[in-house]
């Protein structure tokens, strides 16, 4: 498979705090992949780093995809002031994609892709105080999908949302990376989000990815003691065990 990014011994120092520590990591095309750990563990620092949002300390990277972001909070990801149909089609307006998309080409791709996360284009109009939780991050997955990328990283997608639209946040995200055909990079404290979503699996602890495999053969028979403490707390989807998902995920 093509790899789309190439991380060789990333190091990235905040002062004295070191945020990654020697991270080797490769993304091929049609990867699911999830990116998990606590709270510091340089989930977040190491997907900046692959968006190009934040410059290594030292180590080599090399990307060949376009990616697009969703952020963990649609609520301070989208601007208050701008209508939905202009948070969606913003990125069609950056300089490298003014050209291909004039002003109605960027009102019709809004159309499309509310429509494919499940709003009406006619909701574009509104602002974004004037929907739920839910739809915001619908909302922001739209904008992520307007310029039609090859990559899709997520953000902690479902952690700000109530439990009762959690589910159906993720199951819209699986269906479009099936229909658009995308490799997805999930970060998430949530392990159960992360075995519903993602073939592949990165463990990370303190900056260092201490280890990674397929999703179902770590989380059956993990070799370290971080990752089987991990995997004793308690997820807040329900259990994905053989019984099958719970509150409302498909497979």
């Amino acid at each position: 498979m093509t790899a789309l990014f190439t991380a060789s011994d990333l190091v990235v120092r905040f002062g004295r705090t070191t945020a990654l520590d020697g991270v080797t990591l490769a993304i091929s095309a049609g990867d699911r992949l999830g990116i998990v750990g606590e709270s510091g563990s340089g989930k977040t620092t190491l997907v900046r780093c692959l968006l190009g949002l934040q410059t290594p300390s030292a180590g080599a990277l090399t990307r060949t995809p376009d990616a697009q972001l969703v952020f963990q909070d649609p609520r301070s990801s989208l601007d208050p002031r701008m209508r939905v149909r202009d948070i969606v089609a913003e990125p069609l307006t950056s300089r490298r994609l003014r050209s291909q998309y004039p002003r109605a080409v960027r009102r019709a791709r809004a159309a499309e892709v509310l429509t494919q996360v499940g709003l009406r284009p006619d909701e574009g109009d509104r602002y974004p105080h004037e929907f739920s939780g839910g739809q915001r991050q619908r909302i922001a997955i739209a904008r992520a999908l307007a310029p039609r990328p090859t990559v899709l990283f997520a953000d902690e997608p479902v952690s700000a949302l109530d439990v009762s639209v959690r589910a159906q946040v993720l199951n819209l995200l699986t269906d479009l990376v099936d229909t658009e055909q995308l490799t997805l990079v999930l970060v998430s404290h949530d392990l159960a989000v992360v075995r519903h979503l993602c073939e592949r699996v990165v463990v990370m602890r303190t900056g260092r990815i201490v280890e990674q495999g397929p999703t179902e053969q770590v989380y059956g028979d993990p070799r370290e003691d971080y990752t089987r403490e991990l995997l004793a707390a308690v997820p807040t989807l329900g259990s994905l065990d053989e019984r099958g998902p719970a509150d409302g995920l498909r497979r």
